[in-house]
């Protein structure tokens, strides 16, 4: 038996007129200053005025959302008592929602709470629906059943994995309007992250028929639209479906997990406080040649990836399947490059005298990272080490 988990998804254009069709009145908004500024979150409200809607907004997240954050917006989302909780923003927005949703339904709740084994979060929904509305084209927050949240121990910032099926939204709003201000930056790390979703959902250890065929579609449109976007970010055909693919890759994300660019992305980001779609789209490349490069049980991976490298039309049909899956390395490479993305974690500016500092504490992360165990190959101590420092010279893995 296995399972596969989805919100309600609506997409496209005026997606947001979706609203009308919503039952419930007073709504908790949670998102940031930036989507305020930005002059987004008036879009959303100015459609709930339209359809007699009452809100109130916590606006206090900041990236890699902290513990503090989502305990002060649970504790306002409990006074105001809301039938509707709405999250507009990125990832780290749609993440502390998510947990802020949890511990409105269930106040005993602490973090530690939100875990796979607890039952009773399969009765997510009673006080509250949850919709997602996504304003950047990457984390895939609005699909999946993950809320990443920081937490300060051991005199370091930790990411704390609240998991659940029943963290799922129970609507994503996929509007393009929404994405439309992202700036390049933001563009290309965040659609980096689309696209190691996809790109190491296909070889998990939890990859599924369902996760498999949303994986190949993902990684189609953000190698094909990408590009355009980046160059143009008023393209609203581009825009339109680089936030479908975003989603997408979430639903494949959500249902199949990741491996280990994003181990060595959240421990790299933990730390330097790097970007999570930066951190993990510069180590892809590494991770996909390690797993390639597995002694013992490369078979299937190599399989995988050479299909990936045909079905797109990178490698010949009739071509040997060693030689095809490293077709996808050299297609992330040259996408990289493309749109002026790092290739190398030396490229995020921390200095060799930082790297060696934390190097150790890196590696302790990674330990404590699920994802590190979820792939066809997982690293000891030292192949973690050799990792970072392959991933921070930008040299290719040969081992």
């Amino acid at each position: 038996m296995w399972y596969f988990y989805s919100p309600n998804i609506i997409f496209g254009e005026e997606a947001l007129d979706f609203f009308e069709n919503i039952r419930g009145k007073k709504c908790f908004i949670v998102t940031d200053k930036i989507i305020e500024d930005l002059g987004l979150l008036r879009i959303l409200t100015e459609k709930l005025d339209k359809c007699q809607r009452v809100y109130t907004v916590f606006n206090e997240v900041l990236p890699d959302p902290r513990e503090e954050s989502v305990l002060k917006a649970r504790e306002m989302c409990i006074d105001y008592s809301p039938d509707l909780i709405i999250a507009l923003g990125g990832g780290s927005v749609i993440d502390t929602a998510k947990a802020v949703w949890c511990l409105y339904e269930f106040p005993e709740y602490t973090l530690d709470d939100i875990q796979v084994n607890n039952n009773e979060l399969y009765a997510m929904g009673k006080k509250s629906k949850l919709i997602a509305i996504p304003t950047t084209s990457g984390t895939g927050a609005e699909t999946t059943n993950v809320a990443v949240i920081s937490r300060y121990e051991y005199n370091v910032w930790r990411k704390l994995f609240c998991m659940h099926k029943g963290l799922v939204p129970t609507y994503a709003i996929v509007d393009p309007i929404f994405p439309k201000k992202m700036p390049p930056k933001l563009t290309i790390y965040t659609a980096f992250d689309a696209l190691a979703h996809s790109v190491e959902g296909l070889v998990t250890l939890w990859r599924n028929e369902f996760s498999n065929a949303l994986c190949l579609k993902a990684i189609e449109l953000i190698f094909k639209y990408l590009p355009i976007t980046y160059n143009n970010g008023e393209n609203e055909e581009a825009r339109d479906y680089m936030h479908q693919a975003a989603s997408i890759s979430g639903l494949a994300f959500g249902n199949a997990q990741v491996i280990l660019a994003h181990t060595l992305g959240h421990s790299f980001g933990s730390i330097f406080h790097i970007s999570h779609g930066e951190a993990c789209g510069i180590s892809l490349p590494y991770a996909v040649q390690y797993v390639l490069n597995d002694p013992e049980g490369a078979a299937d991976t190599i399989k995988i990836y050479a299909k990936l490298a045909k079905q797109l039309g990178w490698a010949k049909w009739n071509e040997e399947n060693k030689k095809a899956a490293y077709k996808v390395v050299e297609r992330i490479k040259e996408l990289q490059k493309e749109v002026n993305f790092p290739t190398k974690l030396k490229e995020t500016g921390v200095s060799e005298e930082d790297f060696e500092k934390y190097l150790k504490t890196l590696i302790l992360l990674c330990f404590q990272d699920s994802t590190g165990v979820l792939g066809p190959r997982a690293p000891s101590k030292d192949e973690f080490e050799r990792l970072f420092r392959y991933a921070y010279e930008g040299k290719d893995i040969d081992f």
